[in-house]
């Protein structure tokens, strides 16, 4: 009975050994898979996020606008008085000079009435050359000769009225330039309503273009403006020069007009141009991605990254362009970073893992 007691008594001592020295081992590895479990919880819980690291850049303050183009001088070609066309003197859509004689017109019965005032003329002249004489010898009177000298005033003024006359019958370029197609022919009545032509002068064009209210303060003559036009792939200047000294009432724009050359005359009057107008340059301007940008009831915020969690920040957006947006707060700085992918799934203070820095 005693060497049964022994026995158990040992066996219970061994299994005591055994237990202080396995149960310890066994605690510690449940609760290093119980760590590694909430690491990996941790872990699982991140959101993977694009950021982009805000620095300074230069901003081009812009305004993209439609411009029109127009000649540097053009003119409609009309005839002064109603007469048949006796000639025409230049081909359609050629070069012509300033004073060219473009029509001529019918002045057949002005140049016999101007042939017969200068016969009137001589007659005056011999007239008061006898009444000289007379005058000198008393023969007549001061008064019989002051009339004779008048109707030879009047006679020399009816002929340049005539003269006047005869040289409308000659339609001539007004400036030199491109001449138009021609509305009428040789034979033809014309009177001074009717369009006989169209001249244009291209060696420079103009650009008409608007710019709205709140930048009329910040354009000045001299300052250039770039353009484009479909078609050409050249990329043109032109310098403002003039500008319409009053506000549009319906559209609250400001008309100004610039000039350029035209070499090669591949800019045409009426065509659309593409403006860049620069209205200022800042040249420390903090730019972020567009699609950072959270908009809110009033106003707008983004995610900023502060020690691995995204932090919800307002801020005060300036000036866009295609891609980046201006923040003008001061809660944003050089060198913070920005989140700008995931930003939907992402709540304040909520743990991120950075995948992509741009």
């Amino acid at each position: 009975m005693n060497k049964k007691v022994k026995i158990i008594a040992v066996s219970l001592v061994v299994l005591v050994v055994l237990g202080l020295i396995i149960v310890p081992k066994f605690i510690a590895k449940t609760d290093k898979a119980d760590d590694k479990k909430q690491s990996s919880n941790q872990q699982s819980q991140q959101t993977a996020v694009d950021v982009y690291v805000v620095k300074l850049q230069v901003l081009d303050n812009d305004i993209k606008t439609i411009g029109n183009i127009k000649a540097n001088e053009e003119a409609e070609i009309h005839s002064e008085v109603s007469r048949k066309i006796r000639g025409i003197y230049f081909k359609e859509g050629t070069y012509v000079g300033k004073g060219s004689t473009l029509f001529k017109l019918d002045s057949d019965d002005l140049t016999a009435k101007l042939r017969r005032q200068q016969v009137d003329e001589r007659l005056a002249i011999t007239k008061l050359e006898r009444e000289k004489q007379l005058l000198d010898k008393g023969l007549t009177s001061q008064q019989e000769y002051d009339v004779l000298e008048s109707t030879l005033e009047q006679i020399r003024a009816d002929q340049s009225i005539t003269r006047i006359d005869i040289s409308k019958t000659y339609v001539r370029a007004p400036f030199s330039g491109l001449i138009g197609l021609r509305n009428v022919s040789r034979g033809a009545y014309v009177t001074p309503q009717l369009v006989l032509t169209t001249m244009q002068d291209i060696s420079k064009v103009k650009i008409d273009f608007s710019i709205p209210e709140k930048y009329i303060y910040f354009f000045k003559k001299g300052q250039k403006i770039n353009f484009m036009v479909e078609g050409i792939d050249d990329q043109y200047e032109a310098e403002i020069y003039a500008f319409e000294p009053k506000v549009e009432n319906n559209t609250r724009t400001l008309v100004l007009r610039a000039i350029t050359n035209n070499p090669g005359k591949k800019l045409l009057p009426g065509t659309f141009a593409n403006v860049t107008f620069l209205v200022n340059e800042n040249k420390d301007a903090k730019m972020i991605p567009s699609e950072a940008l959270i908009p809110k009831l009033k106003g707008q915020s983004v995610y900023v990254l502060r020690d691995g969690k995204a932090v919800l920040t307002d801020v005060d957006i300036g000036e866009r362009n295609e891609s980046y947006v201006q923040i003008i707060s001061d809660k944003i700085n050089s060198g913070d970073t920005i989140i700008i992918s995931n930003i939907l799934r992402l709540r304040n203070n909520s743990p991120v893992k950075v995948e992509k820095v741009n």
